[in-house]
């Protein structure tokens, strides 16, 4: 397989962008963007905007060419548009890695069936075409083979050319991919193979036309990408593969709790992979990203082993462990991965304590004062004063100052000893998902506690020394990228930092005696985990 082409992505992105930002300058229907990437495709060089462009593609692999006039169309889009599309595509490294695993599972190009019902910019139809091209079947086979879903017409059709340049023949308007809404399928042909990268994105039960979503989703909280999960198990046949690149959130995320147990009830799960670079997989979105593999028809026996991977330039299997008993828990490998050592404690084995943020500043108002004025109001933290590295103090959250909370009466809501506090939601732009800090001891010297925005969580522990440990632990890229096993959603989960797994608290401390306040203190104390792990085991 080829290597991932980091290096070589922004020069294409950015001619797309000014080709396309040139484009947009007039109101361009979809039909006329259809073809502006159809003429992507051509053998002669356009004699307009495109030109410089379309020379740049030339130089480029099929796939990559495809995957290229796929994500030009979508940048034709207004953002808004764009967004409310979920129209970000699968490169073609992922795609073809994701065939390959498909066919190592029983997916045979010469006989099978599949569909994508989410066929986008073609990235599974057209790589699937390829190897059954390889495979010496002829186009109007292949045709009988495949089939799509696509919601824009247009894009349904720029899919077929990309399939059609890819088998030399001329694919008629909607013979290979129906233009409808997927959700609102009744599918009456079932295929051998169901892969999609379903969009993301929230919807309204009242956009829905009956009930099944209750089954993947919690109400408040209906996920497009569950939607489509459902569905995928009504268009596969028993014993059929069903192979989804999904947001890392379906994985452990309190919210995806029917999901996960749908999938269980409907399917054998094969194999979970996270992908490893989460800036390689789509155009302007940093997302975390799970590959999912399952064989449809078959409810999931607790005893069934599971093969936990990574996935950056191939597929490769770090572990394998059973997934819980409840089947609506989170899907936790016991390893992760086979570069990172198990260290075998959570938070719990520190004495430590969570809690959610307590003052939820827009619904009570009322309560915040510019200064004190009696012994019950309490200075405020806000998420934004948390920093990895400093104290967190009090502030104003928009002027100079301390913002303060009013109470009534003594209250369990503020905290009255020294404590770390973390920030709830992170954004892109952070390099770590958890950042932490510990609130300066004067804080509770000066006023006698302090509350925290909801957008915190409070951690407090048996001593200053266990929580400046923690402060180094938590801030580390080793509990990082644990946590991203966990999780692929900004927000960072209190019921998922307790299952967080940590070095043992002894090998912490002996590690920061040895090594000090640093990343290779906490290397060591999971390598000093795992040792004594080991000799238990033996």
């Amino acid at each position: 397989m080829d290597e991932i082409r980091i290096n070589n992505i922004d020069p294409i992105l950015i001619e797309a962008r000014r080709t396309a930002g040139l484009l947009r300058s007039s109101k361009l229907s979809r039909k006329k963007m259809l073809i502006l990437c159809r003429s992507l495709l051509a053998d002669q060089k356009p004699a307009n905007t495109l030109g410089k462009f379309w020379t740049t593609l030339r130089g480029l692999e099929l796939s990559e060419r495809y995957y290229w006039i796929g994500t030009f169309y979508t940048l034709l889009l207004s953002p808004k548009e764009r967004t409310s599309q979920a129209a970000y595509f699968t490169p073609p490294h992922l795609a073809n890695g994701l065939v390959e695993m498909v066919r190592k599972q029983g997916f045979e190009p010469v006989r099978h069936t599949a569909i994508d019902p989410a066929a986008g910019g073609a990235s599974f139809l057209s790589t699937l075409a390829g190897v059954m091209i390889e495979a010496g079947l002829d186009s109007k086979t292949i045709l009988s083979r495949l089939r799509g879903y696509e919601i824009d017409a247009a894009l349904g059709g720029l899919c077929e050319s990309l399939v059609g340049d890819r088998i030399g023949q001329e694919i008629s308007k909607g013979t290979l991919v129906e233009t409808r809404d997927s959700l609102l399928a009744s599918p009456q042909v079932l295929y051998d193979l169901v892969i999609a990268n379903p969009p993301y994105g929230r919807i309204s039960s009242n956009d829905l036309s009956n009930e099944t979503w209750r089954q993947v989703c919690h109400p408040g909280h209906i996920n497009k990408y569950a939607l489509f999960t459902e569905l995928c198990f009504r268009l596969a046949k028993k014993d059929g593969l069903i192979a989804l690149v999904l947001p890392s959130s379906f994985v452990a995320g309190p919210l995806y709790g029917r999901l996960r147990s749908f999938i269980r009830q409907k399917g054998e799960v094969l194999s979970l992979n996270g992908v490893m670079h989460r800036d390689d997989v789509f155009v302007d979105v940093a997302q975390d990203i799970s590959v999912l593999l399952v064989k449809n028809g078959y409810a999931h026996r607790s005893e069934k082993m599971v093969a936990f991977g990574t996935y950056a330039n191939a597929f490769k299997v770090t572990s394998s462990s059973s997934l819980p008993l409840d089947n609506e828990a989170p899907w936790i490998s016991t390893v992760g991965s086979s570069h990172l050592h198990f260290g075998g404690a959570i938070l719990a084995d520190f004495g430590a304590k969570l809690r959610s943020g307590y003052f939820v500043w827009n619904r009570e108002k009322q309560r915040m004062l510019k200064r004190r004025y009696r012994a019950l109001d309490f200075p405020l933290i806000w998420a934004k004063n948390i920093r990895a590295g400093a104290f967190a103090r009090p502030a104003a959250r928009k002027r100079k100052g301390i913002d303060f909370v009013r109470f009534g009466d003594i209250s369990n809501a503020v905290v009255r000893t020294d404590a770390l506090v973390l920030q709830r939601t992170t954004n892109s732009a952070q390099h770590r998902r958890i950042i932490g800090a510990r609130v300066s001891p004067n804080v509770v010297k000066k006023w006698g506690g302090f509350v925290t925005e909801n957008h915190t969580i409070v951690l407090t522990g048996p001593s200053v020394q266990m929580l400046n440990a923690l402060g180094v632990l938590l801030n580390s890229a080793a509990v990082d990228a644990r946590y991203r096993l966990l999780s692929g959603t900004a927000s960072v989960s209190v019921s998922l930092l307790r299952q967080l797994d940590l070095p043992r608290p002894e090998c912490l401390i002996t590690a920061i005696d040895k090594f000090g306040v640093t990343e290779a203190a906490v290397e060591e104390a999971y390598r000093l985990s795992a040792s004594k792990i080991a000799e238990v085991g033996t």
